[in-house]
């Protein structure tokens, strides 16, 4: 049985949870659209439960106005992360919560330290890092207090994870939404339908 460990914000908004494959039902935490509930069938997403880590709101980077421990590089966060596969899915809140976002320079020098740190801490696992979905309740060239915007997010990320061996990019970005076309229902979170589609294409499931 093969494990899958996603960590950072809520799934539907960003972070990470902790599945195994292949399965016969998935994590209704984790995934509530994909949950034996909804009666989808056992192999639409081969990946079954180990945790959820996943938090709403939570960041890449230590600001904002959640508590420090909400970080995706919190040390209790990070040990609570197992299985075959762990994906890393996050970097929204940091640029665009209208709660004090941060500067792309405190951002990526946030996620250099995660790419680097995690390949030690979990030797055995897997590891794939999302750049996020785009937005449509923010124009994609719009910025910030800090001038940065989701175009810049994605592009750090994407460069950083390409500079690091052993670690693996989710380019979910590069995934056309228009505004109405129903795949994100408020503008920022996506269906679970949605995300596990595209989250299987990016890990060839």
């Amino acid at each position: 049985m093969k494990g899958i460990n996603t960590p950072g914000q809520a799934l539907d908004s960003g972070g990470v949870a902790s599945f195994s494959a292949p399965r016969d039902g998935l994590s209704h935490l984790a995934f509530p659209a994909l949950s034996r509930e909804r009666n989808l069938p056992a192999d639409s997403f081969p990946l079954a439960p180990l945790g959820n880590e996943s938090y709403s709101g939570s960041r890449i980077s230590r600001t904002g106005v959640r508590p420090p421990s909400s970080s995706f590089l919190d040390e209790k966060r990070q040990q609570r992360l197992t299985g075959n596969i762990i994906i890393v899915f996050g970097g929204t809140n940091d640029w665009g919560q209208a709660e004090e976002p941060t500067t792309i320079e405190v951002f990526q020098e946030a996620y250099e330290t995660l790419v680097s740190d995690m390949p030690a801490r979990h030797k055995s696992s897997t590891l794939y890092f999302c750049t996020p979905l785009q937005r449509t309740d923010r124009g994609l060239r719009e910025e910030n207090i800090h001038h940065w915007n989701q175009k810049d997010l994605a592009g750090s990320i994407h460069e950083i994870v390409s500079r690091h061996e052993g670690v693996n990019l989710i380019d979910l970005a590069s995934y056309p939404i228009k505004a109405g076309d129903g795949l994100l229902a408020d503008g920022l979170h996506p269906s679970m339908e949605v995300l596990a589609t595209l989250m299987q294409k990016g890990l060839g499931l």
